[in-house]
């Protein structure tokens, strides 16, 4: 008979002799612990590592015998690695990836290619090896087969490489890779993750700014701001409005440019990124310093 999460939890402390409060310090709070055991709650992917760790057994010991068990903690991961990135905490990206590189369950090919996108993103903003990250994402991509699951991961690598070149200065190789994930969207009608949608438009729209191609520009944030109420999520809504009135201001339509700046910085104190409202705020204070003057 296979053992629960909690089951495995409960019998491997009471073998080692340890209490409830001796596991759960540092850990959790004992009653979250006990409901652990009891199987009333499922531990996040933290909480878990942090109990395997102090059982001293890898964190796959408990998902071992359930598939179902074994996907929430893929699921887990995936989230965790969602949040450090939007966190731009490369610290828990490279804890992550080196906990799992060697981990049996991810060693088919989706999740090692999603492994060797954020392996990526360490040797870029941490090691600060363009070159190798660039081969990382163009291995990856050459790791690709014909499903959704593969389609994701591609747009997001072809993201990362935009990212990446247009963060090096070379907004035509930007602009290429930018415009590959934009086509991609356009075709695949059933993303898991929609809201790449909207990163996609948006990392465009900003290499369409850099190249002085401001029409395109504010057409594709129009469809990005469109397809944000359609969805009815705040997510990079804020971001549109910044770019449009950026590209407004360049384009001489100045009051109309600011307009939007002023939008952007409502929302962004709307969802409590203030720390981006307060930059916009200074960049509007900035420039019209500089018209007046």
């Amino acid at each position: 008979m296979n053992l629960t999460v909690g089951e495995k939890i409960n019998d491997l402390r009471k073998r080692l002799n340890i209490s409830q409060a001796g596991l759960a310090n540092g850990v959790c709070s004992q009653s979250e612990l006990s409901r652990i055991e009891r199987d009333q709650h499922q531990p996040s992917y933290i909480t878990l590592k942090g109990i395997a760790d102090k059982l001293g057994v890898h964190i796959t010991y408990f998902l071992a015998d359930s598939d179902s068990e074994r996907e929430d903690y893929l699921n887990e991961v995936w989230s965790q690695l969602e949040q450090a990135r939007r966190d731009r905490d490369y610290v828990i990206i490279k804890e992550i990836v080196k906990l799992e590189q060697d981990n049996p369950l991810f060693q088919t090919q989706q999740a090692r290619r999603h492994l060797m996108w954020h392996k990526a993103i360490l040797q870029y903003h941490i090691d600060k090896d363009f070159k190798a990250a660039i081969n990382t994402l163009k291995d990856c991509l050459s790791l690709s087969s014909f499903d959704r699951f593969s389609a994701e991961i591609n747009i997001q690598v072809l993201c990362s490489l935009g990212i990446m070149f247009r963060l090096e200065g070379d907004l035509l190789e930007a602009k290429n890779y930018h415009e590959q994930a934009y086509d991609l969207i356009n075709e695949i009608t059933n993303l898991k993750d929609k809201r790449i949608i909207a990163k996609v438009r948006f990392n465009l729209a900003k290499v369409y700014t850099d190249l002085n191609e401001l029409d395109k520009s504010l057409e594709v944030c129009k469809h990005g701001l469109a397809y944000c109420r359609e969805q009815e999520d705040l997510f990079a809504f804020a971001d549109f409005h910044y770019q449009i009135g950026h590209n407004l201001i360049k384009k001489g339509q100045t009051d109309k440019g600011i307009k939007y700046w002023e939008k952007a910085k409502f929302l962004f104190e709307l969802q409590g990124k203030t720390q981006l409202a307060e930059i916009i705020e200074h960049d509007i204070e900035t420039f019209q310093e500089h018209e007046w003057v």
